[in-house]
């Protein structure tokens, strides 16, 4: 009887040591992204946009103001900020989406009832290339609503992002609400 016993736990043992992660993370990374990689996209054109030159018009509260500004690497990835925060390619949102094709155009959707902000990210794709790429957001509690949408814009002669732009709106119960606009013209 002990011996039937330590053999089934030697079994036991040998096999949850030897399963692998069946959920495909490793590390808190997934192997094939069910949506499309936003965050890898824009990662991986901020090279390209390493020292170049922005128009920005800016808005906020109906107040515009006019900069150009030449940014580093670094202040590509703080200016393109939101655009990481859209990303939906995370465990928790695995089956918080809906994709079809429209034409040229990939479309995720918000389940009804999915617990996410983003609540759309739309990407024309021609010749293998995005020409656009769009997100919507929102968030809302019992005190505070908030909406975000933003686009990129490609260049496809110069293979690079030609403009952008970025729209926040927040509302908390009794102010005013919020609302911030930046649009981006590299050159």
């Amino acid at each position: 009887m002990k011996i039937k016993l330590v053999a089934v736990l030697f079994l036991l043992i040998g096999v949850l040591s030897s399963c692998t992660n069946i959920s495909g993370e490793s590390s808190g990374k997934m192997d094939v992204l069910p949506y499309y990689d936003l965050k890898g996209f824009v990662e991986k054109e901020i090279p390209k946009l390493d020292g170049k030159t922005v128009t920005l018009t800016s808005r906020v509260n109906g107040v515009q103001e006019f900069s150009e500004k030449t940014f580093t690497a670094d202040q590509w990835k703080d200016e393109f900020g939101a655009f990481f925060e859209a990303d939906i390619n995370k465990p928790s949102m695995i089956d918080s989406y809906t994709t079809e094709l429209q034409k040229d155009i990939l479309i995720h959707r918000a389940k009804p009832g999915a617990k996410t902000t983003i609540k759309e990210i739309m990407v024309r794709i021609v010749d293998d290339k995005p020409i656009w790429i769009t997100f919507k957001g929102s968030s809302e509690s019992m005190f505070y609503t908030s909406f975000i949408n933003g686009g990129i814009y490609m260049n496809n002669r110069e293979d690079r992002i030609d403009h952008y732009e970025i729209e926040s709106t927040q509302k908390i119960w009794f102010l005013k609400p919020n609302n911030m606009k930046i649009q981006g013209a590299v050159r």
